[in-house]
């Protein structure tokens, strides 16, 4: 973007820029009239025909299940004013919208995407890592709202090939700052994002088993997710390291070009000879009053107290992540205590629930079925102990889970290492849904797991087990992949 002020800015997503942007000649359009390029803006992009707006830009995207191709009829009886189309596409009658032929359209709409981007010079921050990072987005965003009002945040978890650029070209001249959330599961992936988010910092949460499809190993997905430190530090960025995962601690070693701070909540400290890195310049954090207070010093910050809006040490792991972000941007204490009070927890991650029983009394529920792998598992499984310590329950514990997908070559061996952490969690109860998951119930058999052990067709037969024998003080964890839907079981037990 040419030097201007960001409040002078008046970004226009027209006729004229879309062309330039994907390399097109405005004369080899197939257009109303000249007169479009302009005084005519698009009022936003869809790449969804059900929820295309009059005056839009629709992208026709051609994707493994479907091709947006078939849906441009009802785009346009929708009201959209321009259509990125393939060139190979055969209108059927006219249209008043103005097309972009193009020879993919995925790439083009990525492409324009990058152009947009290009335009803003505010803080951008990409969060990466194998698990953590939709919630560490979550509490980054609020935290940065304490300086910037209009802070954009990637939704949901729309971190791929077609969700980011759909975040990225939501950006209005009103945002501050930004959070792109990056999610990869195959080797370049991550390289491709950079390309086109172009962020002016980073952080990666944690390294574990993801995707193992592509991915292969634990090592190939440190060297992938790393990237977002490596390519960053590169640029002068700033990066924030997690010295408490042993995959991303090197990088305080490593990485010396750009804006370094470093966070740890279990007192790590980096390598030997780590470059210039001295313990002020370390955000650190300890947990108190049972886990619901996290303290936080280091970066200027001297005790400052944070209630954890989710507990769990893991969630405190996020906070503290966004806390030394949130430093190496220069908000203040007030700043963070502010923007923390607008953070709002996303449905299905660490989500405690009480249930009222017919019988009388209530059972808890920690609704954390959003996603799961094997780390995210033991990490809410740690979070259902506290829980139960924290309750002064008498009652059991329930584990229910849900398959993990996408581990690749090992995934049987991920299900059984599961048995480990039930049995040194105390789990009374468990019970399991899906077909992956009958490795870890063999497994639990043959270690002589002393509690009940079953598996289940449906979540509806789950829960049913649930309704009948769940008693007042139990602690009940229900935990899958997004594949397997657990929050069903949910909604069979609590229907809204």
């Amino acid at each position: 973007m040419c030097a201007m002020k960001q409040e002078q800015f008046q970004p226009q997503l027209t006729p004229a820029f879309v062309a330039e942007a994907l390399g097109l000649s405005i004369p080899g359009l197939r257009a109303q009239s000249s007169s479009q390029f302009s005084s005519f803006k698009f009022t936003g992009l869809s790449i969804d025909s059900r929820t295309a707006q009059p005056g839009q830009l629709f992208v026709a995207i051609k994707g493994e299940k479907f091709d947006g191709h078939d849906f441009i009829p009802t785009a346009i009886t929708q009201g959209v004013k321009g259509i990125i189309c393939q060139k190979d596409h055969v209108f059927n009658g006219g249209t008043e919208a103005t097309v972009f032929a193009v020879d993919d359209t995925l790439a083009a709409y990525r492409k324009l995407s990058g152009a947009w981007r290009r335009q803003f010079s505010i803080p951008l921050i990409l969060v990466a890592g194998s698990a953590g990072k939709t919630t560490t987005k979550e509490f980054l965003a609020a935290l940065l709202k304490g300086r910037w009002p209009q802070v954009l945040k990637t939704t949901g978890s729309q971190n791929g090939f077609v969700g980011i650029p759909l975040t990225l070209l939501e950006l209005k001249k009103e945002n501050g700052a930004a959070v792109i959330e990056v999610g990869i599961d195959e080797i370049g992936a991550m390289d491709q994002h950079l390309d086109l988010i172009a962020p002016t910092g980073s952080i990666v949460t944690s390294i574990g088993p993801e995707h193992m499809e592509k991915l292969r190993d634990i090592p190939t997905v440190a060297r992938e997710e790393g990237l977002a430190l490596t390519r960053v530090d590169a640029q002068g960025g700033l990066v924030a390291i997690n010295l408490d995962d042993p995959w991303l601690r090197p990088y305080s070693l490593t990485l010396r070009k750009g804006n370094r701070i470093c966070y740890s909540l279990e007192g790590a400290t980096p390598p030997p000879n780590a470059y210039t890195i001295k313990e002020e310049q370390i955000v650190r954090g300890r947990l108190e009053d049972e886990g619901q207070t996290l303290i936080v010093k280091g970066q200027g910050l001297i005790d400052l107290r944070l209630t954890l809006p989710l507990l769990g040490k893991h969630n405190a792991t996020n906070l503290l992540g966004a806390v030394a972000v949130a430093r190496g941007l220069g908000l203040d204490a007030k700043e963070i205590q502010a923007g923390l009070q607008t953070f709002q927890s996303a449905p299905g991650r660490s989500e405690i629930k009480t249930l009222p029983l017919a019988e009388g009394g209530q059972a808890t529920y920690l609704c954390d079925y959003y996603n799961s792998q094997p780390p995210s598992v033991v990490a809410a499984l740690n979070l259902l102990t506290d829980l139960a310590l924290r309750t002064g329950s008498s009652g059991i514990r329930w584990a229910c889970l849900g398959d993990m997908l996408e581990l690749g070559k090992d995934e049987e061996k991920f299900h059984r290492d599961i048995a480990g952490p039930l049995h040194s969690h105390g789990v009374d109860t468990v019970l399991l849904y899906g077909d992956r998951m009958k490795w870890l119930q063999d497994e639990l058999g043959k270690n002589g797991f002393k509690g009940k052990v079953e598996h289940f067709g449906t979540q509806t037969d789950l829960a049913n087990r649930l309704r009948a024998e769940v008693k007042n003080g139990d602690v009940v964890l229900l935990k899958g992949s997004r594949g397997m839907k657990m929050e069903e079981v949910w909604k069979a037990l609590a229907p809204t």
